[in-house]
């Protein structure tokens, strides 16, 4: 069996992808009372209505990777987030510990464009 490999995501779509994920995710009607496959049906349902969508048709099992890929950086940056916070020095003022936080998140931030333009 062969696939023909799609585009890679555009930032557009990614942001579109978390917003989709985040509604479909938290909708208070359907809840938590859905299975993997209808959860991801609904995203890939909304995720099409968008005009961004249109420029590329998108599997479910693009979505549900790419969004894996998204949560797992979100997820690092995150566990960086979280040892800065517990680094809270004696004697550190807000702006130090500011300081730090965003020359930790400029790095994340790089290495995750870095990986996903390659």
């Amino acid at each position: 069996m062969t696939s023909k490999r799609t585009a890679s995501y555009s930032v557009e779509e990614d942001i579109l992808l978390c917003h989709v994920y985040l509604d479909v995710s938290q909708n208070p009607i359907i809840g938590i009372n859905q299975s993997g496959d209808q959860f991801w049906g609904r995203v890939k349902t909304e995720y099409e209505k968008s005009s961004v969508a249109c420029i590329q048709e998108r599997p479910k099992r693009s979505l549900q990777t790419r969004m894996s890929t998204i949560l797992t950086a979100c997820s690092k940056l995150r566990g960086c987030i979280n040892q800065i916070e517990n680094k809270n020095r004696s004697g550190a003022s807000q702006e130090d510990i500011l300081s730090i936080y965003w020359i930790n998140c400029i790095c994340y931030i790089f290495i995750y464009v870095l990986n996903f333009l390659s």
